[in-house]
């Protein structure tokens, strides 16, 4: 049978909860210089360790930005590990001086929203206060996420109650990136997908249920409104309906709430390969984010 970091491996390249804030190391795997060290963020009754993990790739003896990605997978599947998501990520970053940190959060069937984005606004909280443990400048953290990743990316971004459990607030994060993402209206895309059914539907179930109430609490969308402290958005799409739509209507909640909010086409692209290429020599994804990122002060 395979295992569940096999079926991520084999996933995610076509598709590319309340939790106790672990305040001390669990554990640091030793590894050759370039390598990450894997953290315990969070310690839920119940939960595997891995899932509530994140592997942090950066230099000692330094102050750097720092970059966190969320993998996707339809909050399903996928693993931290992954080379678009860990290594090839890290490495480019971490020639351009900037810190990486990649996250596991807990995977639905076994748990439902808001498990995912609590665990997600754990890893941050952690990655702040360890900042000077790790030579991280807290001041300079930028979230990035892909698909079901860029789903919670602007959740944890736009709903102040996630961070605030841990003593922190949306105002933590200088920008934010999402990568095709197609649920920051779930109150609109959950019905629809469901209806539509196949793995995406049982995917939208899964994570989200039956319950209006509950698709409205997973919106990003929601929790946009002008006064609220909001970092800028980069939102690039493929040429996806549901992508397209859905990241249009975050930019237009964004920007009517006073929010920079850029929308970048990644035209031809697939779902995968708009997160895949990125740090391909002369790839426009590539050019736009480390735009942003300059933008935002790295």
């Amino acid at each position: 049978m395979m295992n569940r970091r096999a079926f991520a491996l084999s996933a995610v390249a076509t598709l590319s909860g309340v939790v106790t804030l672990a305040v001390t190391r669990a554990h640091a795997q030793d590894s050759a210089p370039g390598a990450p060290r894997t953290y315990r963020y969070a310690r839920t009754p119940g939960a595997a360790p891995d899932l509530q993990s994140l592997d942090l790739y950066a230099a000692s003896g330094q102050i750097r930005p720092l970059v966190v990605f969320i993998h996707g997978g339809g909050w399903r599947i996928g693993d931290k590990t992954t080379a678009t998501a860990g290594r090839e990520k890290a490495a480019f970053f971490n020639a351009r001086g900037l810190a990486y940190a990649s996250l596991n959060y807990r995977l639905s069937p076994g748990v439902t929203h808001p498990a995912h984005v609590e665990d997600v606004a754990a890893a941050l909280a952690w990655l702040a206060d360890h900042a000077a443990d790790h030579g991280l400048d807290p001041h300079r953290i930028y979230l990035m996420g892909h698909s079901a990743g860029a789903h919670l990316a602007a959740l944890v971004a736009t709903d102040a109650r996630r961070l605030s459990h841990y003593g922190r607030t949306p105002a933590m994060l200088r920008g934010v990136i999402v990568l095709d993402g197609a649920g920051y209206d779930v109150t609109e895309q959950a019905p629809a997908t469901m209806q539509r059914g196949g793995l995406l539907g049982e995917m939208y179930q899964a994570a989200f249920g039956d319950d209006p109430a509950g698709w409205a609490d997973a919106s990003p969308v929601n929790f946009v409104a002008r006064g609220h402290v909001t970092a800028p958005f980069l939102i690039v799409h493929t040429d996806r309906p549901d992508s397209v739509r859905q990241s249009t209507l975050l930019a237009d909640k964004l920007r009517d709430a006073g929010v920079e909010a850029r929308l970048f086409r990644a035209a031809g692209y697939t779902h995968a390969d708009v997160n895949r290429r990125i740090g391909q020599p002369g790839e426009p994804v590539t050019g736009a984010i480390i735009e942003a990122l300059h933008r935002w002060g790295v």
